[in-house]
């Protein structure tokens, strides 16, 4: 369609562009996010009727993008190392966010955002669908925004629906990108496995690919975690969850202080991101400790 566009309205028509007079066009946006302008002078009142029936024309066309987004953007394309060089904290968590229509207004909607984060927070946008949120964080945490609420008050402002992947905080290093790879995939996933769910969270990640045919690298890249802790603290963790979550029933079995096993729980929930005293990490952690015992 936007080659026959093109083809038809040649010379006076923008894709994804920045033209020197946008007020002398007429904005659309195709329903993958693709916006078009075309010359107000090359349409008729008819033909503005046409289009508006397989593309939504809108009063606000796309902000332009500040140098921090392109940056962003182009680390989210070849993974360019001077975006992470921006943040002036050590960790950072990445939500992956779409909407099942483009978002026209985004000066407003990045207003909504900001004001649901207490950490400072970038915007970065993939066409008019999708995005990311990069939120600097000071130190390692298992403590989730309140996306649930974000998610809900999104879709009253803006008539949209909008699905949010939360990873988890992560050191800003040259793995970051890598991570950022993996979390895009699971937000996928997860969108497929629970398709009426709108905000995904990383432990609801970890089982997919235990549950289905996913490949073993795959499997395999969501479970490194894990290779950060020996055998001893891997083990303590799997007799906390076998004992019910009760730590001074595990600590007795383990032949360990409580005190020192809940540190060691703690520690874990720090360097994971994943809370194991609540259903879905307990779940994810064990599925994810069985199948490294299995392999």
């Amino acid at each position: 369609m936007l080659k026959e566009l093109e083809s038809l309205y040649e010379g006076d028509i923008v894709i994804n562009g920045q033209p020197e007079h946008p007020e002398a066009y007429e904005w659309f946006y195709t329903a993958d996010g693709d916006e078009i302008g075309i010359a107000k002078q090359r349409l008729t009142k008819r033909e503005q009727r046409l289009l508006a029936l397989f593309l939504t024309p809108t009063e606000h066309r796309r902000e332009r993008e500040s140098e921090e987004e392109r940056v962003w953007k182009r680390w989210m394309e070849n993974g360019d190392p001077s975006a992470p060089a921006m943040l002036t904290t050590p960790y950072c968590r990445l939500i992956h966010f779409t909407v099942n229509q483009p978002i026209t207004n985004k000066t407003e909607f990045a207003e909504t955002i900001h004001n649901l984060f207490e950490s400072p927070i970038t915007i970065v946008w993939d066409k008019d669908k999708n995005g990311l949120i990069i939120e600097a964080k000071q130190k390692r945490t298992a403590e989730l925004p309140l996306l649930a609420e974000m998610a809900d008050a999104l879709a009253a402002d803006f008539y949209t629906t909008i699905h949010l992947f939360i990873g988890p905080v992560r050191p800003v290093d040259d793995r970051l990108h890598e991570s950022f790879l993996l979390e895009k995939e699971c937000f996928s996933a997860a969108r497929r496995f629970w398709p009426k769910q709108t905000v995904y969270e990383w432990e609801d990640a970890i089982p997919l690919p235990l549950l289905s045919a996913e490949s073993d690298d795959k499997t395999d890249r969501i479970l490194s975690f894990l290779d950060q802790f020996d055998e001893d603290e891997i083990r303590a963790m799997e007799t906390f969850l076998q004992c019910n979550l009760n730590v001074s029933m595990a600590a007795k079995k383990l032949y360990m202080h409580r005190n020192s096993l809940q540190y060691r729980i703690d520690k874990w929930t720090e360097q994971t991101g994943i809370d194991i005293k609540r259903f879905k990490g307990a779940v994810a952690i064990y599925l994810a400790i069985l199948h490294r015992r299995l392999t």
